[in-house]
């Protein structure tokens, strides 16, 4: 039988979109039992846990624009540099290419460093008292529910890179879990049996997070100027800062949001909608829904269209760090789309302002015949919280989920409805669209996830789920390290 063996690493820091949140120790270490001595430190303990989350080897550049949407084909080939580069590799699929293994070794080694610190924080926090903690009780649960999403929200991302679609994976065993600290070594264990692991794991996170998020005056910290913008609290909420910013968390409505994502991999399409329809009609305390989808005129300037995300993750050099794959002179390679495919899903509707140039989410460079996407674009007019934000779980993934129940059921104009929800609000004409079948109402999906998820990773998985190839060599399953190792 298979095993892994895995490091535990603590990383110090302060989750910089929360402001400063604390004052902690300015060395490359912190001590466990130091850290661990006071409520601050387990506050300290579950900001690196999202700091490392937001790292370059995982949402804040591989995950969504970067090798995740290489994979699904946005980018223009000829923009992806030279045989050295990972990308021009991995728009090849060829996963064993020496230049691109250490970046899929350091998607393995990064995302199972974060399930071992989250394993660290689970296992001493299970025992504390909650006179430690600063707000008593909901401090701490709120501490442990966040880091019990966190560890199977990563074995998720992780499964649906190194293991093949349920349908795909038979009995085979493709990745451990780990579930305690220290661990050094876990059997491998089926997709159906790391399934239910990562299901227990976040309904046990959302049975915790309901007794923190949904008491009174907490539901008002998810409104979307309190959950990415911070600002007062009110009412029976706790007036620290560090409970502000939620939706740089993993809350109640996100691990809710990511029960309907396991769910819709799962072919578990009822209890798929079921969560996605909690989340749509999710309402704070004056009965207004808490996810909304952004004004299309405001996309000029939000481009991350953040009233709709659900759950997202920040990093302060975001917006520099997409830079060095633009329209930089002396970048290796561009991430950009080619300019002919980029005007053919222009085409498909006039007023669709996700790939629109006039007032929308993308900047056309004529000069050079390519497109990039203006969501990690460091434009002056952007706000600072816009800048950083990396999106995570947004509204319109609810919809789609909803919509792939309805066409199961062979309820297709209902299907076609939750599509046009999304549709409506990016700016096109509704009533276009139809589907007589299935195959009929994935491609519609296909079609519109290529726009809304342009720089978020997410139409990979819509391929992988589906079974459709974006090229004739798409490899949907990523090879695991030669050394099996997450050191």
């Amino acid at each position: 039988m298979r095993k892994i063996n895995i490091l535990y690493v603590i990383i110090p820091l302060l989750l910089s979109a929360c402001g400063n949140w604390l004052d902690v120790k300015p060395s490359n270490e912190v001590d466990e039992e130091d850290l661990f001595n006071s409520g601050s430190g387990y506050r300290t303990a579950l900001n690196g846990i999202y700091k490392d989350m937001s790292s370059s080897e995982l949402w804040g550049r591989e995950l969504t624009w970067g090798f995740a949407d290489v994979l699904a084909q946005y980018y223009y080939k000829g923009n992806l540099g030279n045989n050295s580069i990972p990308y021009n590799r991995a728009v090849q699929y060829l996963y064993d290419d020496k230049n691109l293994e250490p970046l899929i070794q350091n998607i393995w080694s990064k995302g199972y460093n974060v399930i071992a610190n989250c394993n660290n924080l689970i296992q001493n926090i299970s025992l504390e008292d909650t006179v430690k903690f600063q707000e008593k009780r909901i401090e701490r649960d709120m501490i442990h529910g966040e880091a019990i999403a966190c560890r199977g929200f990563m074995h998720f991302e992780l499964l649906r890179y190194f293991a093949p679609s349920l349908k795909e994976a038979g009995s085979d065993l493709y990745m451990p879990y780990f579930d305690k600290f220290p661990s050094l070594m876990e059997s491998y264990l089926s997709v159906p049996d790391m399934i239910k692991k990562i299901e227990a794991d976040l309904l046990k996170a959302r049975e915790i997070l309901a007794t923190t998020d949904l008491l009174e005056g907490m539901v008002y910290l998810l409104r979307t100027d309190l959950r990415y913008e911070g600002g007062a609290s009110s009412g029976n909420a706790p007036s620290d800062i560090f409970f502000n910013y939620r939706g740089f968390r993993m809350n109640y409505t996100a691990v809710t949001a990511a029960l309907a994502r396991l769910y819709f991999y799962a072919d578990r399409l009822e209890e798929a909608a079921d969560m996605a329809t909690e989340v749509i009609d999710f309402v704070d305390e004056n009965n207004n829904n808490v996810f909304t989808f952004t004004d299309k005129s405001n996309f000029s300037v939000n481009t991350k269209m953040y009233n709709d995300l659900i759950f997202a993750l920040s990093q302060r050099k975001l917006t520099e760090n997409f830079e060095k794959y633009d329209e930089t002179e002396d970048s290796e390679c561009h991430l950009g789309m080619d300019y002919d495919d980029w005007e053919e899903i222009a085409g498909e509707d006039a007023g669709d302002r996700r790939v629109s140039q006039d007032g929308g989410l993308v900047r056309v460079f004529y000069d050079e015949y390519y497109v990039l996407t203006r969501k990690y674009y460091n434009a002056s007019e952007m706000n600072d919280v816009n800048k950083r934000i990396i999106p995570v779980i947004r509204l319109s993934e609810m919809y789609y989920i909803r919509g792939e129940y309805y066409a199961s059921l062979g309820q297709y104009d209902q299907a076609v409805l939750e599509l046009e929800n999304v549709r409506g609000a990016r700016g096109c004409t509704t009533g276009r669209i139809s589907a007589s079948d299935l195959e009929e109402f994935h491609d519609l999906i296909l079609e519109d996830a290529k726009k809304e998820f342009w720089g978020e990773g997410q139409l990979f998985q819509f391929y992988k789920k589906y079974n459709v190839k974006p090229t004739s060599k798409a490899n949907f399953v990523l090879p695991l390290p030669e050394n099996e190792s997450a050191l």
